[in-house]
């Protein structure tokens, strides 16, 4: 039997947020899902999550940000996703300590595979 795990889900894109909130599920996995950071940060303090899947441009914060304000709360491992992608970025992602970094538009091989990665660490 596969292992449960509760996955907070930060993407401010309505659709790709309910269609990973979906896959995540179908892992067999709790998803606290928002398109806030703000909100994610009220989760947190209220749940206990096991890791997180990030948008890298939220609005009001970076997921780069909530990343920090998160791990002064209660550290979880976290992936970042961005559309842009940029060289930059993943550098960003790689410094803060993000497990994984993933260009949009997601390839759900690659998620799945940098997500059971995660778990096993």
């Amino acid at each position: 039997m596969a292992q449960s795990f509760r996955v907070l889900l930060v993407e401010d894109d309505d659709s790709l947020r309910s269609c990973l909130s979906e896959f995540l599920s179908g892992q067999g996995w709790d998803v606290g899902a928002t398109g806030h950071a703000a909100e994610a940060l009220r989760m947190v303090q209220r749940q206990r999550f096991d890791f997180s899947l990030l948008d890298f441009h939220l609005p009001g914060m970076t997921g780069l940000e909530l990343f920090q304000q998160l791990a002064a709360l209660r550290p979880l491992p976290a992936i970042l996703m961005s559309g842009l992608a940029s060289h930059d970025e993943a550098l960003a992602a790689q410094h803060a300590g993000f497990f994984a970094f993933l260009r949009k538009p997601l390839e759900l091989a690659r998620l799945r595979t940098s997500l059971h990665l995660l778990i096993q660490t």
